[in-house]
């Protein structure tokens, strides 16, 4: 290789670097400490073999192969030459192999936040997000002082007594401080304190990366794109120990069911294959909710619940969508059709893979099913079947109806699913509460009694709709064995929450109508749920 050609080289690689995007750019600047270690002895050689003609070292006899198909040997300048192309060949093997196994470091945060936020500002969201993506985890750590050097740094300078009257002395826990010199004399621990000075303190990359992901997480326009267009970057944020990571879950969560087109709804619409007598296959490619249920712990600990059931609340309380309601007091043409694109069936179906999850693992959580309650409520309040051409004699008359069905439905789910828990499962145990109880089962029971008051008492819901509630409502206690210690807990417990309702236990005007309603029942169910007879007897017998 001549000389000529050497720059050459060097102009190409040059010319290549200024066309590069502002995101590949930065990623190549990551990589320039050990870049110019790499650089500096390479070039100066080259140079060396070039200018002066150097004579190269004696070939190996491993090599005596390759050294003798390249000629190499004796000090004319063709030999010298060659080697220094070998050189360039080895310096750009090894500036690709230190660009591929390189990571970014504390001390390149500020300058890697400033240019994804001069991104952002420029509203280049896909090459910001495609910067700060493999990033997220370094940003998170440096923003909560986790890494080593900010680590190493917090270390020394607290290292010693903690002072006796100060706000850290009142935090302190047993076994907080171990190895941290609590225990020194304070002129022993002093030195230790004096080296923090010698150990940078990461504070302008702690800053830069604080503010970069709460601009992440706050700016307007970011998040809407985010949402519709790359909505699986969130879960990286939201895995990460961020702070107000939880409450990005919920605004996420909440944009996402706002728009049926969304991912989760994709997700949702391609999950629903069941995994066994209790839960769905999570499958990987579902993002989403694989990352919220395969562990349901994630879920529990980011309240996932949150902002789907909010988002619900809103839409059936009229604030979201005020056409909603006309849609769902029409008439349930081609529901099955609709349902995935549907808020409130989709939502309810949320919440169904997430309980049946956290109940499958052993999450002790009720996983705020008691949402169900609220929702019971505002279907209710909606309610309107005197609509044109509506047929209120039927099955579902409207929409709503349907949705109705489809909640109690669910929680006569979770109620029955104690049945197939394995022996000594965190949710077959019986509640030391009787009101709000964290285990799945006896909470649902509780909810499904709170939502049969609901629609016991309305004067909106028809009559066969309420119907069909009540015998849904009632089916678990014929599947709960009376005779099973777990299962005989549950049906009591069952019974007691479907004839107090909300407190309507004393209520003898509720108790005779749940009375016609098992009436009503065409199954001649009363036989096989002569407890629950029995109890609804003495109760009203009681106040008669």
């Amino acid at each position: 290789m001549t000389l000529d050609g050497f720059l050459t080289i060097l102009a190409l690689a040059a010319a290549i670097y200024a066309v590069l995007s502002p995101v590949q750019r930065q990623r190549v600047s990551l990589t320039w400490r050990p870049q110019l270690v790499l650089a500096v002895p390479m070039f100066g050689l080259i140079i060396g073999f070039e200018l002066q003609d150097w004579s190269p070292p004696p070939c190996s006899f491993a090599l005596s192969q390759v050294c003798r198909g390249l000629v190499l040997g004796g000090a004319e300048p063709g030999p010298a030459r060659k080697f220094a192309f070998l050189l360039a060949c080895a310096w750009l093997f090894g500036a690709v192999a230190l660009h591929a196994v390189s990571k970014p470091t504390l001390a390149s945060v500020p300058s890697f936040a400033k240019v994804a936020t001069t991104l952002i500002d420029e509203e280049r969201y896909g090459d910001a997000l495609e910067l700060i993506q493999p990033h997220i985890a370094l940003l998170a750590h440096a923003s909560r002082r986790r890494c080593a050097r900010q680590r190493l740094r917090d270390w020394l300078e607290e290292f010693g007594p903690t002072p006796e009257h100060s706000f850290r002395r009142y935090l302190l826990r047993p076994g907080t401080r171990r190895y941290s010199g609590e225990g020194w004399p304070e002129w022993a621990a002093a030195p230790v304190r004096w080296m923090a000075r010698f150990v940078p303190a990461g504070r302008r990359g702690e800053s830069a990366a604080g503010d970069l992901l709460q601009l992440l997480m706050n700016s307007p326009k970011l998040f809407d794109y985010i949402v519709s267009r790359r909505p699986y970057f969130s879960l990286g944020l939201i895995r990460e120990p961020i702070y107000g990571g939880a409450e990005f879950l919920e605004r996420f969560l909440g944009e996402l069911m706002r728009r049926p087109g969304s991912a989760l709804y994709q997700e949702i619409a391609t999950n629903d294959r069941s995994e066994g007598l209790i839960g769905y296959h999570l499958s990987e490619r579902n993002r989403i909710l694989h990352f919220l249920f395969a562990d349901a712990k994630v879920a529990e600990e980011l309240s996932a619940w949150q902002g789907v059931g909010d988002y619900l609340k809103r839409l059936l309380g009229g604030d979201e969508r005020p056409e909603y309601w006309a849609w769902l007091n029409g008439q349930p043409d081609w529901f099955e059709r609709d349902q995935l694109r549907d808020p409130t069936y989709v939502g309810m179906f949320f919440f169904d893979i997430m309980v049946s999850a956290a109940a499958k693992q052993g999450v002790g959580y009720h996983m705020w099913l008691y949402y169900f309650t609220s929702f019971a409520d505002l279907l209710e309040d909606g309610y309107d079947s005197s609509g044109a051409g509506i047929d209120r004699t039927a099955e579902f008359p409207t929409r709503a109806a349907r949705l109705l069905y489809e909640l109690v439905s669910h929680l006569a789910a979770w109620v029955g699913m104690l049945r197939h828990l394995p022996e000594g499962a965190v949710h077959r145990r019986a509640p030391d509460r009787r009101d709000n109880p964290a285990t799945i089962p006896f909470a649902a029971a509780q909810a499904l009694g709170r939502v049969l008051s609901v629609a016991v008492g309305s004067r909106k819901v028809d009559e066969g709709v309420v119907q069909t509630l009540h015998d849904v409502a009632i089916r678990p206690i014929k599947e709960l064995h009376p005779d099973d210690g777990d299962q005989s807990a549950l049906r009591a417990y069952l019974i007691d929450a479907l004839l107090s309702g909300r407190g309507r236990s004393t209520d003898l005007g509720y108790l005779t109508r749940l009375a016609e309603l098992l009436d009503g029942n065409d199954d001649l169910i009363e036989y096989e749920i002569p407890d629950y007879v029995s109890a609804l007897t003495m109760r009203i017998n009681g106040m008669g």
